[in-house]
């Protein structure tokens, strides 16, 4: 939003250049949030049938990713500092899934966890301010 004279106290309607990077950046807001709820979903389900397997596959680790997919759309929604560093994380996240359904031989779930990493990519990057 553009600030209107000094003392005013009234700041301007924000540009239409403004207003779209907004709505872009709640889109994103909101893939992360679906992502994260699927994500701690079957994190929990793996917990709740005690899934034996550990290392490369922890439920932990699908824990942490759904915890930084609904950190990086909580931090997207309204901006603040360290939201691109989390949604980097979070598309580092999906990546390491990508390459887990690969090597397990799922490329069905490959591209459904990789979607993420061009969608945010490409919202990240219209949404930034005009220069």
């Amino acid at each position: 939003m553009m600030p209107l004279p000094e003392g005013s106290g009234v700041r301007a309607l924000p540009t239409h250049e403004e207003r779209n990077a907004i709505i872009l950046r709640r889109t994103l807001s909101a893939i992360s949030w679906i992502y994260a709820f699927w994500s701690g979903l079957f994190a929990a389900i793996a917990l709740a049938i005690q899934q034996p397997v550990r290392g490369l596959y922890d439920v932990r680790l699908i824990l942490l990713h759904a915890a930084l997919l609904g950190a990086a759309g909580t931090w997207q929604w309204k901006p603040r500092r360290g939201m691109l560093a989390l949604t980097l994380l979070a598309a580092a996240g999906s990546l390491y899934f990508v390459v887990l359904d690969l090597l397990r031989g799922h490329a069905e779930t490959a591209v459904i966890d990789g979607a993420y990493v061009p969608l945010a990519a490409v919202l990240l990057i219209k949404s930034r301010p005009p220069a």
